[in-house]
């Protein structure tokens, strides 16, 4: 009998020691919680990469403040928003400087495409990316060939089903492009003929490529000639479709 109760008494110490344990365990994570934001709390915003937007337009699209607490904020969530709202941001990045500073790096849009319908023209970023509908759009690299569909600043570019490979086609060619500072260089880019894919390229050559080309290496067999072997009043074609590059004089 006294064995038993010993038993029973052993049992409810071990009850109330994990009882015990578990307060203390919320005690201390409210207490880390409450600490937190006392004494974390943004006092600075910096803001880098920028140069279309100001800082304030920046932080307020992010929905981020002064005084907001250092640890609470949705760094993922206010940098989706930002690119959401501020359609020349290509990307953005956030961290935290302790103890009070909140950093905000982003990257804008750099050449960007006209993408011509209509009647309309939507400037396109190199990724895909809708920036806004213009009636002005001389230095970007015009495109022909694609419609999309309920176009919007700020989202991405969408097509029809039998356009869809046309466009990943077209991303593939301008991140090709971009990597080799020619996108610049490229006044049109025709995407109409099934055949091949035809660029203005320095104002005074058509380019012809085939769709399925390793655009990365057939753009450097392009400035490798047009840097190196061509004089700058030469003008014509250059075909980059055959294993070789044939020029054209026009």
């Amino acid at each position: 009998m006294a064995g038993r109760n010993r038993r029973r008494r052993r049992k409810r110490k071990g009850s109330f020691s994990f009882l015990y344990k578990l307060l203390m365990f919320f005690v201390i994570c409210g207490a880390i919680v409450a600490a937190l934001a006392v004494f974390f709390k943004v006092d600075t915003i910096e803001v880098t990469g920028n140069s279309r937007y100001t800082d304030s337009e920046i932080a307020e699209s992010g929905n981020i403040h002064v005084g907001d607490n250092l640890f609470l904020i949705n760094k993922f969530g206010a940098a989706e928003e930002i690119t959401r709202k501020l359609p020349y941001i290509s990307s953005v990045r956030i961290s935290r400087k302790l103890p009070d500073t909140l950093c905000i790096q982003v990257e804008e849009n750099g050449t960007l495409c006209a993408l011509e319908q209509g009647g309309e023209t939507w400037l396109l970023s190199s990724s895909g990316k809708l920036v806004e509908k213009t009636n002005t759009a001389a230095e970007a690299t015009r495109v022909t060939g694609l419609t999309a569909l309920e176009p919007e600043a700020g989202k991405a570019l969408q097509v029809d089903a039998e356009q869809q490979s046309d466009k990943e086609t077209l991303l593939t060619l301008l991140a090709a492009l971009n990597s080799r500072e020619a996108l610049s260089r490229c006044q049109e880019i025709h995407l109409e003929d099934g055949s091949y894919i035809t660029l203005r390229f320095d104002g005074r050559f058509d380019v012809l490529l085939s769709w399925d080309a390793d655009f990365g290496y057939k753009l450097d067999c392009l400035l490798a000639v047009v840097d190196t072997k061509l004089e700058e009043n030469e003008k014509g074609t250059i075909d980059l479709t055959r294993k070789e590059v044939r020029f054209v004089p026009g």
